[in-house]
């Protein structure tokens, strides 16, 4: 397999020109991640008149906020109703789900606002179900969901799958029309050039050491040169271990980097993309190990993604593995060649829920679960609000625990037997 180990998104979409500047001596806030969360909050703070410095370990858009599915949504609880329900009691089960559909109305809200141009469309999600017992068991979930505000469901019998994905895997399946699709890196382009016009200060490639609270504020260090922030926010997600060299434990004791990796094949022909997908919606199955595939937004590649099957980001061993899960949707791609093969970290929590609050005079939002595009964005409206002291501020993450496991240090050692479980009951079950 000859590809290019590198993200598709990152081929056709060029970063505005960072201007290399010395570390100011006094911010009023210092962002550690410059992911979504990270540059919204920015966006948010400087027009309010903040001065924001943010620092990145990586160039903007080698995090997950560059590379991911592009695919926005609801971001509803793995737990679903019935499993947060016996964690929280039934009302605020539902609030933490009907935060996921605020959440995918406020990022449409936001797109238009901004006027932010990333291939932007709620094209609705296809999730196809391999066997009856399980489109059952998700058809009552669904039912359930619809107490809530704004969701909206639409169920497939196998005479209509042809409709909405040129395969013959699924038994059945599902719509959900509070989803869509987007380019990942464009929009990571557009809330750079965004921050940088309001005179936000940036620092890529740059590591954050120790955070020392101080009576003049806290002192951040990083490789660079240190300075002194009013106030900091910890926006590095799946990445907070890997780079601030033990220095947060409080946040990356209840993370869990996990690997998510895609690829992209080389370009087809347009009545191939329009016979595999004929609605241009986002997909997905109902796999243990989560598969999510789609047409890339020029309807000129087919685009899959998967979690790794361990905790290393391996494109070449990955891309292989990826090419096989693709194949068995669409056998018809067997001789089709990968162009781009790509992969990087998300964050999970141990209660499948992400939160955002303050740790130590620290503000955070982190562990997205996978679902961060539109829970970032919305999260960052919420965080930066909080830091002002202005606005509603409120969601239903507020008052939840932000738990860590006694025997976890940051280290998700036990995934590789976890993924080889869940792939091998998938293999049972068909999938």
């Amino acid at each position: 397999m000859q590809f290019k180990n590198l993200p598709y998104w990152h081929s056709n979409t060029e970063l505005l020109s960072i201007p290399l500047t010395y570390i100011p001596k006094k911010i009023d806030v210092a962002i550690v991640g410059g992911g979504y969360t990270g540059l919204a909050t920015a966006l948010h703070l400087l027009r309010a008149g903040k001065s924001v410095v943010l620092f990145d370990a990586m160039k903007l858009g080698d995090g997950a906020s560059g590379k991911n599915g592009g695919m926005v949504g609801p971001s509803l609880h793995k737990l679903g109703l019935e499993g947060l329900t016996r964690a929280y009691g039934k009302q605020k089960a539902i609030n933490i789900l009907q935060e996921g559909l605020n959440a995918i109305k406020y990022f449409q809200d936001f797109i238009k606002l901004e006027k932010i141009e990333c291939d932007f469309k709620m094209t609705g999600r296809f999730r196809g179900i391999t066997n009856q017992v399980a489109l059952d068991s998700v058809l009552r979930d669904s039912e359930r969901l619809s107490i809530l505000k704004g969701f909206k469901f639409e169920e497939l019998k196998n005479s209509d799958i042809q409709s909405e994905i040129g395969s013959n895997l699924y038994h059945g399946g599902i719509v959900y029309h509070q989803d869509g699709g987007l380019h990942p890196q464009k929009l990571v382009a557009s809330l750079t050039e965004k921050i940088i016009s309001l005179g936000a200060t940036i620092h890529q490639n740059t590591l954050v050491g120790d955070i020392i609270k101080t009576p003049a504020g806290f002192q951040v260090q990083t490789n660079k040169g240190s300075l002194i922030a009013g106030d900091v926010v910890i926006a590095s997600n799946g990445y907070t271990k890997k780079f601030s060299n033990k220095k947060l434990p409080y946040f990356y004791k209840r993370l869990i980097p996990l690997t998510s990796a895609m690829i992209a094949t080389e370009k087809l022909p347009r009545e191939t993309i329009d016979r595999l997908f004929p609605k241009k919606r986002m997909h997905g199955g109902n796999h243990r190990l989560v598969q999510y595939y789609r047409a890339s937004p020029d309807n000129k590649r087919v685009l899959f993604g998967a979690r790794g099957p361990d905790t290393r980001d391996r494109s070449l061993q990955n891309g292989k593995i990826l090419k096989k899960h693709l194949c068995k949707i669409f056998p018809e791609l067997k001789n089709v060649n990968i162009d781009y093969s790509w992969c990087g970290k998300v964050a999970y929590t141990f209660d499948h829920t992400p939160h955002l609050g303050k740790q130590d005079g620290l503000y955070y939002a982190i562990g997205y679960c996978g679902s961060g595009v539109t829970r970032s964005i919305y999260m960052a409206r919420q965080l930066s609000r909080r830091i002002l002291g202005k606005g509603n501020h409120y969601t239903a993450f507020d008052d939840l625990p932000f738990r860590k496991k006694f025997f976890y240090s940051g280290t998700p050692w036990f995934m590789p037997t976890i993924i080889k479980w869940h792939s091998f009951l998938d293999r049972i079950d068909g999938n």
